[in-house]
């Protein structure tokens, strides 16, 4: 587990270079700086234009006093620089060349072509002028101030349509309103009629950072609102596809050594279900592979230290079984044999009950002897089943005639019903249902009931027999070899404690199952139940 989780360790801490090294560099050039230029351009965009179309009605000599004398009315820095295309890369000085803004997100700045020999240049100070609000205002007083100076040259009328030629400059939306069209807080509409430029947020703008999302000023003494904005709907998509990819990027080579670090996990767990699975089928030589890396091959380890241990006892049953039962074929077939001497040497009526006693016990032991040698058999490989299509009707009946001949104080009845056609192997099927038959011809009173029937996608057999029943608490363990509830193994019942597991291991071969509950009889009612899909 410690080498585990330092490889763990090492991966997360490589990963972690590798993305101040390598990612964040590329996603610097690649998304961020791009994202800051647009800004850049987006924000300066119309006043930019605006001032450099006036400087380039102004002497070359006389632009910089021009740029000083309105400084003040601007929210950046004014300057202007030689234009030398050698400092500019083709792409930008197409772009200058077309008149269009060139955005510069590391120093800050905007250029602006003037003319084929000067540059305008706007650059953002670090921090916000005293006598504004926030950084939306900076960005828009310069705006609202060429526009006050262009439409106090005309009428008022002809200010809608100034405004509408104007607009197309700019990357956001220009617009003149009346101070009766707004609905603002009182003071909010106090501040306007004063001529104060407010700002107006929202959850758009809330969301991207960005301290207003409309941004308003009166036009001298009259009622016309100059409206800036929305600036957000632009905006907001450029910051969302931003820090969608900052966090995508920095959660999916985050995530890799995660998976890195789970995949042996991964492999260990497939590997223990399937050898689990196995270890369930009898397959008890099957073993858990030690994946690399892993941090349950502990777990692993323990789970084949268990598989052997359980392999080793389960052949040692087996063996012991088998050669238990092989060993005592040969005692028993010489007692037998001294047992027929003595009944013909013998007259006396006491010593030929107790022969017969003997010999009930003898035919008792070689019945355990031969069931201990079926079921070890059928433990030890499953056999190739010999199906076939048997009409259950009959089959069963001609099953109950040799029964009710060997046991006629008995009443064994098949309960017909309509015809109906099982898959089955004929051999094995028939020991199953005559093992139940015995057990309840040994544990029932008079009468034994047996009934068949189809249901959806398999088959029912029913065996019933009126005597005491089995205990709830006994009913799963009465499949298991060698167990009986009556633990004195008298004569009266006989027995060998192997037909029921013999009984289970038939049923699982057909993919079905044995069971047992309680029957309207009064006593026990066992069930065979196996699938048309096997």
């Amino acid at each position: 587990m410690k080498k585990s989780l330092l490889f763990l360790l090492i991966i997360i801490i490589s990963s972690v270079v590798s993305i101040q090294l390598f990612i964040i560099p590329q996603f610097e050039n690649k998304v961020r700086h791009p994202t800051e230029r647009w800004a850049l351009e987006f924000l300066t965009s119309g006043s930019t234009d605006l001032l450099a179309e006036q400087l380039q009605g102004i002497p070359k000599n006389d632009r910089l006093a021009y740029l000083n004398n309105i400084q003040a009315n601007f929210g950046f820095a004014l300057s202007l620089q030689a234009y030398n295309q050698r400092d500019f890369s083709s792409e930008q000085n197409t772009l200058l060349t077309e008149n269009k803004i060139v955005g510069d997100p590391f120093a800050d700045l905007v250029y602006r072509k003037i003319d084929d020999n000067q540059l305008l240049v706007i650059v953002k100070p670090n921090s916000v002028p005293k006598h504004l609000v926030n950084e939306a205002q900076r960005w828009m007083m310069g705006t609202f101030y060429l526009l006050n100076n262009t439409l106090i040259q005309y009428p008022e009328k002809e200010w809608p349509q100034i405004i509408d030629s104007l607009s197309h400059e700019f990357a956001y939306p220009v617009l003149l309103k009346t101070l009766s069209e707004l609905d603002y807080t009182p003071q909010q509409m106090a501040e306007l009629e004063q001529g104060v430029m407010i700002s107006i947020s929202s959850d758009d703008s809330d969301f991207i950072g960005y301290p207003a999302d409309i941004v308003m000023q009166r036009i001298g003494n009259s009622d016309k609102i100059i409206v800036l904005g929305p600036f957000s709907p632009e905006l907001k998509s450029k910051v969302v596809y931003m820090l969608s990819v900052f966090y995508f990027i920095f959660g999916f080579f985050l995530l890799i050594p995660i998976i890195i670090w789970l995949i042996p996990g991964w492999r260990s767990m497939r590997s223990l279900n399937k050898v689990a699975a196995l270890l369930g089928q009898g397959k008890f030589e099957t073993r858990a592979k030690l994946i690399r890396f892993s941090h349950l091959n502990n777990l692993s380890k323990t789970f084949n230290i268990m598989a052997e241990k359980i392999q080793r006892l389960i052949s040692s049953h087996k063996n012991l079984v088998n050669a238990v039962s092989h060993e005592l074929r040969t005692p028993i077939a010489r007692i037998e044999f001294n047992l027929e001497l003595l009944r013909g040497s013998t007259k006396n009526d006491y010593q030929v009950g107790q022969l017969d006693r003997i010999e009930m016990s003898l035919n008792e032991l070689n019945l355990l002897v031969s069931e201990m040698l079926t079921h070890a058999r059928f433990d030890r490989e499953a056999p190739t089943l010999a199906l076939e299509t048997v009409e259950l009707n009959q089959w069963i009946k001609q099953e109950l005639i040799v029964w009710q001949e060997a046991n006629p104080k008995k009443t064994i009845t098949l309960l017909e019903n309509a015809e109906c056609e099982a898959l089955l192997d004929k051999f094995y099927m028939s020991r199953a249902l005559s093992n139940l038959i015995r057990n309840a011809i040994a544990y029932g009173q008079d009468v034994i009931q047996v009934s068949y029937k189809k249901v959806g996608k398999g088959w029912l057999i029913y065996v019933e027999d009126d005597g005491d029943g089995v205990a709830n608490s006994a009913r799963r363990k009465v499949f298991e070899a060698f167990y009986r509830e009556d633990e004195s193994r008298n004569l009266q019942t006989g027995g060998t404690g192997l037909g029921l597991a013999i009984v289970k291991q038939i049923l699982d071969w057909h993919g079905g199952e044995a069971s047992v509950d309680e029957s309207s009889l009064g006593g026990a009612r066992f069930i065979l139940h196996w699938p048309t899909n096997m």
